[in-house]
């Protein structure tokens, strides 16, 4: 398992459009909004590989300005 949490700079992308991208074999929850900046996300997958496909179709999101790895947590 690896968890990261993200930062996603964004110019009015609908939090729903967040919420229901698809990530395959990771999950993602939104945890809280960052003023004038965007939404930080905690993500969760099987492997580096999972997190960094999460993170290229979070990048895809119209509205999307950029994608920052704020941390990672691997094992348990």
């Amino acid at each position: 398992m690896i968890e990261s949490w993200v930062l996603i700079e964004e110019q009015n992308v609908d939090r729903e459009k967040l919420r229901s991208v698809s990530l395959m074999n990771a999950k993602h929850l939104v945890v809280g909004s960052v003023p004038g900046s965007g939404v930080i996300l905690h993500v969760a997958a099987n492997s580096p590989a999972d997190i960094g496909n999460a993170l290229l179709a979070f990048a895809q999101v119209p509205g999307v300005t950029a994608v920052l790895t704020l941390a990672l947590r691997t094992g348990r």
